[in-house]
């Protein structure tokens, strides 16, 4: 699945070291798109499964009780096909906490995909991990009746942040990742130039023209920090939106590609062909068919 990729600003609590998130159990096929933050986020799937989730280049599926870790700045994204009983946490740290109570955070990162991992003393470790996260759920649901909620949930915080430090820490390697505030600026300035003007003609060269790069060095550079080309992101942006419309309009295909900024609808028919496997007339016709039976 290709998705869009976005800097995303995660914003705390004072009280605690981290925001928690407990997705809610939907229907439908949820995509999040690509994305980075300062932060080092946790998922960790209570029940169903999240199809994938693309880390710099590389993609993983996670089931029941699998934990993936996301470090700083790394950029990822997911793709969920939720059915019913379908559930999963994520965990966000504050990248100011992990700095002010471990000074060399800048050179470790922490190495947790417990799908891929072999090693026995190293699962022991993830159960412990699990554990703490299962406890974190249950005080999260009990947090509107239980007054000492938030008391519990500070402490598993800190446990949970601890237990990470000890057992999955390992120096960073820095291949692969952004490197610099620089990048991280300039590929926010593009995609946002793109997200703004998506839905008129857009070419590569004019792109390029307005950062003042040449076409062969924006599409080197793009595809070395993101692992897409910018022609992709151009047609994941306009993808995500045209099918936006398909679900929650009657236009016909025809203006809804027009709308996004495909050339014509034949592109627009191939391009969603080439993610979704179908046409948008067949997805849309899906869609309504799923939707009457329901009823």
């Amino acid at each position: 699945m290709t998705t869009i990729m976005e800097y995303e600003l995660v914003k705390f609590d004072d009280d605690l070291p981290v925001k928690v998130i407990l997705h809610p159990v939907d229907d439908t096929i949820r995509y999040f798109p690509r994305h980075w933050h300062d932060s080092v986020e946790i998922s960790y799937v209570v029940a169903g499964q999240i199809d994938t989730i693309y880390i710099e280049g590389t993609d993983y599926t996670s089931g029941p009780g699998d934990i993936v870790v996301i470090n700083s700045n790394e950029v990822h994204s997911f793709s969920v096909e939720q059915t019913e009983g379908s559930s999963a946490l994520t965990i966000i740290i504050s990248p100011g906490f992990l700095k002010d109570n471990c000074p060399d955070i800048d050179r470790i990162r922490f190495q947790c995909i417990s799908s891929v991992e072999n090693d026995e003393q190293q699962q022991a470790r993830y159960a412990r991990l699990r554990d703490t996260l299962d406890s974190i759920i249950e005080v999260y649901r009990n947090s509107e009746t239980d007054p000492l909620a938030p008391i519990r949930m500070k402490a598993l915080s800190y446990e949970l942040i601890y237990l990470l430090l000890r057992d999955f820490a390992v120096e960073k390697n820095h291949a692969g990742a952004i490197k610099s505030h620089k990048h991280l600026s300039l590929l926010t300035e593009i995609t946002d130039f793109i997200k703004e003007n998506y839905k008129h003609q857009l070419s590569i060269r004019l792109i390029a023209s307005r950062f003042g790069f040449s076409v062969e060095y924006l599409c080197r550079f793009f595809r070395k920090q993101i692992g897409m080309t910018i022609l992709q992101y151009i047609h994941a942006i306009r993808l995500e939106s045209g099918l936006r419309d398909l679900v929650t309009t009657d236009h016909p295909v025809t203006q809804i590609a027009d709308d996004n900024g495909f050339p014509n609808v034949k592109s627009f028919n191939r391009v969603f062909k080439s993610v979704y496997l179908v046409t948008p007339d067949q997805y849309r016709k899906s869609k309504r068919l799923n939707l009457t039976r329901g009823l």
